[in-house]
């Protein structure tokens, strides 16, 4: 017990860490900038990210969620095994593996995901068919792949041979509150759903992409909680079939995915709620080696995210999470161009990503431009309202020049003027920016 107060502490320890140590980085400015237009649905996910973020901010989206998770997990393995000892092992588990920290920091669709993922499976475990639907309906809210909850059930009645009949009652709130998600889809051209099928399971693969997802998993659920979840999904109790293929539907839909696309190793992150719970009933040293491992990789990924002293060719961790706050100065363009107007004007950027990352840290407008961007929820809002004779900012990164066919609408082009942004002596970003004086008229 002594273990898991360790464990548990530290992983609240690092989560604490890292959201006040780490600057708010660009996945996360993209839904902030939902959630000042907040809908039904978006380009990439559904709305339930938003909405929170508009009710709690960033970090605190991602700071309850986690520890709500975290609760859903202890009360889920309690009931499981009738045992607190071993709920408390679960939520230590939970509590310092990556996926888990991660979810806990960062305000992605995955925090909200994870939270009613767990109380959904929690709910079906304990054929609490209301709540069961509440859950399952948002967590769908939170992410779309959340309907693979649905198809683990459906395996374990399948193999139970049995339906409850308030499993159609848990189907039919679930689907209620996923209806407005397709009713916004569909007055969108269901861009929503196109995205997400060609983003998954688009593109080329092969074993190339497929190594590297289960290289992700090993760094997502640790070097053991990734095995062991497989192992327990292909051999756990039989009476806990449910939660065993709560763990194996994620990990082979996006394995197969992987196969077919390069993914990403957050996909599948629901497979290790359930996986910590199952390893929480292994033997103790699968338990404390499980455990630990996790903690260390923890530790030291977020070790180099505060201090770090390792040197990268290419450090994406820290250039994500760093070096963001130079963009503040494109809030006051008179200090970058002289003869530019006091105020606060749009700025064009590349990708969403860096346009959403100059509208937090700037508090400007901000689109998109450029014939490589990929297309993102900048392409559903309307484009930015300009005044003829109005001057704009060209904002990218690594010298990139305004495309041309943004040149072309105004009457000159000044610049560049560079941004830098360091952490600790170290160079992650060189931002570039340009003046884009007097919009003409047509």
């Amino acid at each position: 017990m002594r273990a898991c107060v360790v464990l548990v502490a530290l992983g609240v320890g690092v989560r604490l860490a890292l959201a006040l140590g780490t600057d708010v980085y660009f996945d996360e400015t993209y839904y902030w900038q939902w959630a000042r237009h907040l809908a039904w649905g978006y380009f990439d996910h559904p709305p339930l990210v938003a909405w929170l973020i508009a009710a709690l901010g960033i970090r605190g989206t991602a700071l309850l969620c986690g520890l709500g998770t975290g609760a859903a997990v202890w009360g889920l393995a309690r009931d499981v095994y009738g045992s607190k000892d071993v709920a408390w092992r679960a939520l230590s588990l939970w509590s310092v593996v990556p996926v888990g920290i991660i979810s806990g920091v960062w305000a992605t669709p995955d925090s909200p995901m994870l939270l009613f993922w767990a109380l959904g499976l929690w709910a079906l475990y304990r054929e609490k068919w209301v709540l069961a639907g509440l859950t399952c309906g948002l967590a769908l809210l939170a992410k779309y792949p959340s309907v693979l909850l649905g198809l683990a059930f459906m395996l374990a009645a399948l193999r139970a041979r049995r339906l409850p009949a308030g499993a159609w009652l848990t189907a039919g709130l679930a689907l209620l509150c996923f209806l407005p998600v397709v009713l916004w889809n569909a007055n969108h051209e269901w861009v929503g759903f196109a995205f997400q099928l060609n983003h998954g399971l688009g593109g080329t693969g092969g074993w190339k992409t497929f190594g590297e997802f289960v290289a992700g998993q090993l760094a997502m659920g640790g070097p053991l909680l990734f095995p062991l979840a497989v192992m327990y999904a292909v051999r756990g109790p039989r009476e806990q079939f449910l939660l065993r293929m709560a763990a194996v539907v994620p990990l082979v839909f996006f394995g197969y995915a992987a196969a077919r696309t390069r993914g990403e190793a957050n996909w599948p992150a629901a497979a290790y709620l359930a996986a910590c719970i199952g390893v929480a009933g292994m033997k103790h040293h699968w338990q404390r080696d499980t455990a630990w491992s996790g903690a260390i990789i923890s530790l030291a990924v977020a070790s180099h995210l505060l201090f770090p002293v390792l040197t990268f060719e290419r450090d994406v961790l820290l250039s994500r999470t760093h070096g963001w706050s130079p963009l503040e100065r494109l809030s006051a363009p008179e200090q970058l161009f002289a003869g530019m107007t006091p105020g606060r004007t749009a700025v064009y950027a590349p990708s969403y990503q860096l346009a959403s990352q100059v509208a937090y840290y700037a508090g400007v407008e901000t689109d998109t431009e450029g014939p490589a961007r990929r297309k993102s929820q900048y392409d559903v809002w309307p484009p930015l309202e300009l005044k003829p004779g109005q001057d704009v900012l060209w904002c990218s990164e690594n010298g990139a020049p305004p495309p041309e066919e943004l040149v072309q609408r105004f009457g000159s082009v000044e610049g560049p003027v560079e941004l830098v942004g360091d952490f600790r002596d170290r160079r992650l970003h060189t931002f570039t920016v340009w003046r884009l004086g007097g919009m003409k008229p047509d």
